[in-house]
């Protein structure tokens, strides 16, 4: 198997009517730049407005069991392909907003301080310019690039074998959310 099948898009997967309830929440959130690991807040490697929901605030924990419960739904069809995956337990949902200029080098989603399997892109959108998933080899060399339409959930490894990227924004705005499995 080439490793790359474990990159799954399902396209439309987040019907129009959680999109419309889903952007709203971003425009209001999304008010801060996310920083890279260690509160590092560096523009030229990230350039994203962002907000991780919370377990001890009630309207966010609204909001990350109903996004959970899409994302759920999601899964049992990733998981159709691997049905020896074991991980289901959600550990963080981020709320992100792309705006021009907005991007993230390359890099992966785990590390020895992170406990993460799965990763996962819900886009809401796709009335923007630029923001392509881009997965690259070890050397850096593209391999597989995916212009994400609305609706649309995409799961991948989160390990070294899966650095990606998402490209500059250069017209619009991107909302989307990340979340991973544990």
């Amino acid at each position: 198997m080439d490793h790359l099948e474990a990159v799954v898009e399902l396209k439309n997967t987040i019907s129009e009517k959680t999109i419309n309830k889903l952007i709203p929440l971003l425009d209001q959130k999304c008010s801060k730049h996310l920083s890279v690991g260690n509160d590092i807040k560096d523009l030229s490697i990230r350039n994203v407005m962002g907000y991780h929901l919370k377990n001890n605030i009630p309207t966010d924990i609204f909001y990350f069991n109903f996004i959970n419960n899409e994302i759920k739904r999601a899964y049992s069809l990733y998981k159709t392909k691997f049905p020896l995956l074991e991980t289901t337990l959600i550990n963080q949902i981020d709320l992100l907003k792309y705006s021009k200029g907005g991007k993230y080098d390359t890099h992966v989603d785990a590390n020895k301080n992170m406990n993460r399997k799965i990763s996962i892109i819900i886009n809401l959108n796709e009335n923007y310019e630029g923001g392509d998933l881009v997965f690259t080899d070890q050397k850096g060399n593209i391999i597989k690039k995916i212009k994400l339409g609305t609706g649309s959930v995409v799961f991948f490894p989160s390990n070294f074998m899966y650095p990606h990227s998402i490209e500059p924004i250069r017209k619009g705005i991107r909302y989307s959310i990340v979340a991973w499995l544990q």
